[in-house]
């Protein structure tokens, strides 16, 4: 009888190990997709010094390409653009929040690079972009042979990348390294530094404002850039779905919506939605 009772315990100990085991596969294979619907609103991580693509306006508001590419993205999912909620983060503490689960997805002008897909998935880009030089009128400086010499000064953001470009273009030119678009772009108003460099729309947009005293210089440092929508790795039908809304909006049917986002913040059309060859 002794025995009949311990393997009953043991037998009702195996059962609730796997009703555990079972229902913590079912809760890891839920879907952010589902969450977020069950939710009734969109989470997203951005930056906020980064104009064109996500800035505080004159009125604190929250406002740009990427801000208005994310509510695009509620409309299709609430029909609703306004079910949204921005967190507002520094350059590294993206990936915390999105590695976390702090948030649904993030944007920010925020360019797809294989190191960081080891932390983040990505979409495919949502824009294009590219690295240029914004100088001061004042520098005189007309190329990048111009400013590689040690007595200008280059303001960078604090990533691998700007500093690897600055050795590749420009080795003799002075660096400072700031956490901000903003304070990059403050450096070179105050005359702290001679020129910056960032995304290519941010460096349009700043000289576009700011048209006496800065300026682009011609070229792009290097090939031309991705700036995708990035979320946690490991949930396929959160990634297709976002995936299939960005190639939706480059190619398919939300080109016309995205059209009137990107002639918003840069004036002009986007890339061509697609062609079609006729007989």
């Amino acid at each position: 009888m002794r025995t009949s009772r311990v393997r009953q315990i043991w037998t009702a100990l195996v059962v609730a190990t796997l009703l555990i085991t079972v229902t913590q596969a079912g809760a890891q294979e839920k879907s952010r997709l589902d969450v977020v619907l069950e939710r009734g609103k969109l989470i997203v991580v951005t930056l906020t010094t980064v104009p064109p693509f996500a800035f505080n306006d004159d009125k604190g508001q929250l406002v740009g390409f990427d801000i208005d590419i994310a509510r695009l993205i509620a409309q299709a999912l609430f029909k609703d653009p306004s079910k949204v909620e921005f967190v507002s983060v520094t350059a590294e503490g993206r990936w915390p929040a999105i590695e976390s689960g702090r948030a649904d997805m993030g944007v920010g002008g925020t360019t797809t690079y294989p190191d960081r897909a080891l932390r983040v998935a990505f979409t495919r880009p949502f824009i294009d972009s590219g690295i240029s030089v914004l100088v001061s009128k004042k520098s005189g400086i007309k190329s990048l042979a111009d400013l590689n010499q040690d007595k200008f000064t280059v303001a960078n953001l604090n990533n691998p990348q700007m500093a690897d470009r600055a050795k590749r273009f420009f080795p003799k030119t002075k660096v400072l390294t700031f956490d901000t678009p903003s304070a990059q772009f403050l450096a070179v108003r105050s005359g702290r530094a001679n020129a910056l460099q960032i995304d290519t729309p941010s460096a349009e947009y700043w000289a576009a404002q700011n048209k006496d005293e800065m300026e682009v210089l011609p070229g792009l440092l290097g090939a031309s850039q991705n700036n995708g929508i990035f979320l946690k790795p490991g949930d396929f039908k959160w990634w297709l779905w976002l995936d299939t809304a960005v190639t939706e909006m480059r190619t398919g049917s939300w080109y016309p919506q995205y059209t009137e986002i990107y002639q918003k913040w840069f004036g002009r059309n986007p890339p061509a939605q697609k062609f079609y060859l006729h007989p």
